[in-house]
């Protein structure tokens, strides 16, 4: 079929103006065995002019249209029952975008070449897992199987259920039963918690947090390492505060995300809803929502007034995110969900990506998405070479 046939018919079934005519002739083309290579050169023409063009996201019509149709979620109509005959059912929707274009990538080949070891290992994405130490040192393995009451610190049960700890205060709290634990996720992993004031904290691969079993003084305190959205209960009269090494975010009830990765360049602090105010050394500054303070490595302080918020919290949404980001950040965000550990090898590439991978794919799918774009990868045992 004619390319430029082909995106009529395709923007013709995107925008719901098709005849039936014109369905029948697209099904016929999609069911046809010879109709692969011709979507991805679509889908290669449109990833390299938006390299070089920077579109904006769906600017460009027949990128638009291309995206719906390769979207399975979009497909409602008569040629749904085709494309899944096509294409497994259960493969990820992929939508990634390089230099602002945006590309939806829902189909497999019909032989996967999964990223595997000589074993054929498959790196999968990572899930809901973490270690739990008590105030005595003892430490619990959690996982999304838990149920029920695992522990009890003082005058709080502990208890699990899919995927989240929580504690439960069974009497009015007291100095002498504050207890601290520390509740650590791995590489590959990510766990919520509800703490005893009722706040709920999720935390994000490779990061610990570490809280008392109750908020019996004059303040609620906790430590981050790594990374988490918070969302905390409103008490003006026992203010919260996040600490992260030397950095302080005072709370009064709010939502917000830090990210403070000890190999990351800078301590983001992104505000969502609420008030918060910042501290390192000398610098203090309040946020109002949609503000994000940097506190780079020099340790001087800016605030951004327009920050992409929806990019904070995208790993606790579900997606890897990265916006005009280079090849070692998205690589970073990789090494702690499919805990892995990357190489590099030779010139790294210097242009940017933009782009939204659900955290449920497995890390072929993220790499043969990256390849397009003539970034080669092969894996010796645990490491993952870039070249």
């Amino acid at each position: 079929m004619d390319n430029n046939r082909l995106k009529y018919l395709l923007s013709q079934y995107t925008t719901r103006t098709a005849t039936s005519a014109e369905l029948e002739e697209l099904r016929i083309f999609l069911g046809s065995d010879d109709q692969d290579a011709q979507l991805e050169w679509m889908i290669e023409e449109a990833w390299v002019q938006s390299a070089e063009t920077e579109t904006k996201v769906f600017g460009n019509r027949s990128d638009a249209m291309l995206a719906h149709i390769l979207s399975a979620k979009t497909i409602t109509r008569p040629l749904a029952k085709t494309f899944y005959r096509s294409y497994r059912a259960a493969a990820a929707i992929l939508l990634l975008v390089l230099a602002g274009a945006t590309i939806l990538w829902t189909r497999q080949r019909k032989k996967p070449a999964p990223v595997a070891t000589a074993q054929h290992k498959v790196f999968l994405p990572g899930s809901d897992k973490a270690i739990l130490t008590l105030a005595s040192g003892k430490t619990i393995e959690l996982d999304s199987n838990m149920n029920g009451q695992i522990a009890q610190q003082g005058h709080v049960s502990l208890q699990t259920k899919a995927g989240q700890l929580v504690y439960k205060p069974q009497a009015a709290p007291s100095e002498t039963a504050v207890s601290w634990n520390t509740l650590r996720t791995p590489k590959g992993g990510q766990y919520s918690l509800v703490l005893p004031d009722g706040s709920r904290v999720w935390l994000n691969a490779a990061s610990s947090l570490q809280y008392p079993t109750t908020f019996a003084g004059p303040i609620r305190q906790v430590s981050l390492s790594g990374e988490a959205y918070f969302e905390i209960q409103p008490n003006a009269a026992q203010p919260f505060f996040v600490n992260t090494g030397e950095t302080a975010v005072a709370v009064l009830g709010t939502s917000f995300n830090i990210m403070a990765y000890n190999n990351e360049n800078s301590i983001r602090t992104t505000l969502l809803q609420g008030s918060i105010k910042v501290s390192r050394q000398m610098a203090h500054h309040l946020l109002k929502p949609g503000q994000q303070s940097l506190i780079n490595e020099n340790g001087t302080m800016e605030v951004i007034d327009h920050a992409d918020t929806d990019l904070a919290v995208a790993w606790k949404n579900g997606l890897i995110s990265f916006r005009s980001a280079d090849i070692r950040t998205i690589m970073r965000q990789v090494e702690r969900w499919y805990n892995i550990e990357v190489v590099f090898k030779g010139d790294v590439p210097t242009r940017t990506f933009t782009g939204d991978i659900p955290r449920t794919a497995d890390l072929s799918a993220l790499l043969r998405l990256l390849e397009i774009s003539k970034i080669h990868f092969k894996l010796e045992e645990e490491k993952l070479i870039v070249m």
